[in-house]
């Protein structure tokens, strides 16, 4: 599946909560933390939600969706930067809209794909 735009309202939805930094709205499973934190040891969890965000505040940013995930809800994979590294990102806006889960931010694993 190619990359498609990744739809407004989610995005805006998904930035609004992280913006938000509010840690009852916002889990990051474990292997994201520790592959955040292994490749950015002095950085605080606002860091990367504020990098994501910034990734999906841009026009027309692109993504791919991914089903199939738990808990229920609207996943997307995109691509994001923090300390001009290009990082592999996937959130989850679980159902309801009111929290989110960061499932994947770390260096790209396929290369170019996501």
């Amino acid at each position: 599946m190619d990359e498609v735009e990744i739809p407004v309202e989610w995005r805006r939805c998904v930035c609004e909560i992280l913006r938000s930094q509010d840690s009852r709205r916002i889990s990051v499973v474990q292997r994201a933390m520790n592959e955040w934190y292994a490749a950015f040891p002095d950085t605080f969890p606002f860091e990367l939600y504020n990098a994501l965000a910034s990734a999906l505040e841009v026009d027309g940013v692109k993504g791919k969706r991914v089903t199939g995930m738990f808990p229920p809800g609207e996943v997307w994979a995109f691509w994001f930067t923090f300390r001009g590294q290009r990082l592999y990102g996937k959130v989850n806006l679980i159902e309801g809209k009111l929290c989110v889960l960061v499932y994947s931010a770390h260096r790209p694993l396929k290369g170019d794909e996501l």
